[in-house]
């Protein structure tokens, strides 16, 4: 008895779809287009807190300075530091990745700083521990530019 109740169950409901002549649409789904991901440029970095050079640990000031006084053909005491913040780099490349080079994908603590000597002004991106990565832009407006070699 139970298998006909289910049996005029199931004709009734095909019989009431089949009466209204209607079959259930898909509704259409907007979707963008692919696109294509941008690769990182150097201007996508990440944003820093300014601080004082006195509050960049020594062995990060004395790298910086020792690169940029090699980098300009001047005594160390002719570098100074003018600009600097504190910045979480989202990888080891410090934000000056070089191509076909892996970096180690974590989060990296350290500084952005401006090194200036009478040669011009160099930009550096560091680690807490005194890794130094000379970052100079070569183009775009009030960026540090890179000195002619000597």
């Amino acid at each position: 008895m139970a298998r006909i109740i289910a049996l005029l169950v199931f004709a009734s409901l095909a019989a009431a779809c089949a009466a209204s002549g209607e079959q259930a649409k898909p509704t259409p789904r907007a979707m963008a287009p692919p696109t294509r991901i941008p690769s990182p440029a150097l201007n996508d970095q990440p944003v820093g807190q300014p601080v004082t050079t006195a509050q960049i640990p020594r062995e990060v000031r004395l790298a910086v300075v020792a690169d940029a006084a090699k980098r300009f053909g001047v005594p160390e005491s002719s570098v100074v530091l003018v600009r600097a913040e504190q910045v979480t780099w989202p990888d080891a490349s410090l934000g000056c990745p070089e191509p076909e080079t892996l970096y180690t994908q974590a989060l990296v603590p350290g500084f952005r700083v401006v090194a200036k000597s009478s040669g011009g002004e160099l930009l550096y991106h560091t680690d807490a521990h005194g890794i130094t990565r000379n970052c100079t832009v070569h183009e775009g407006p009030g960026l540090p530019q890179t000195p002619p070699e000597r």
